[in-house]
């Protein structure tokens, strides 16, 4: 189900925890990251795993919006819509992601390349608007340089 290298790392995850539920989260986001979202049956693997049943496993996977249940293009883009961030123009940036990719938000671009989603807060206030791409932080932003990141990525592929 996992390569060999993620079993270990869930193995390593399983055994530096008091309680090996502790481990939830960084298992399904190595999971994530291995299949670009979590399948059911990671959630019956890594519940068997950690000795915990699929309802538990589905409730952390229902509160936390980093764990996707679907899966997302190559470039993720998570656009913060907390205050902050909306006083700021995220409107404009949201819109501006939905105009350059034709796709709405929670949609994958028909070539896989790109998803967007709205994304509560991601705790950079001062920077505002800001948004996520795989785990890198775009912060200040407007539609200008949304577009020029959009096309970057385009050209890397």
């Amino acid at each position: 189900m996992f390569s060999a290298e993620t079993e270990a790392k869930f193995k390593h995850l399983a055994s530096i925890y008091p309680r090996k539920r502790s481990a939830l989260i960084p298992m399904l986001l190595l999971a994530q990251r291995e299949h670009s979202y979590i399948k059911p049956e990671t959630i019956d693997y890594v519940g068997k795993y950690l000795d915990l049943n699929p309802s538990e496993v589905d409730s952390i996977m229902s509160f936390y919006t980093l764990l996707r249940r679907h899966p997302a293009g190559k470039y993720h883009i998570m656009i913060c819509t907390n205050l902050a961030c909306m006083l700021q123009g995220s409107d404009d940036i949201e819109a501006c992601v939905r105009r350059k990719l034709g796709v709405g938000l929670g949609e994958i671009t028909p070539d896989g390349l790109f998803s967007a989603i709205e994304f509560e807060c991601l705790g950079s206030c001062t920077t505002a608007p800001v948004m996520q791409i795989n785990g890198e932080f775009y912060e200040n932003l407007d539609v200008h340089k949304t577009e020029a990141i959009l096309d970057e990525l385009r050209k890397r592929g």
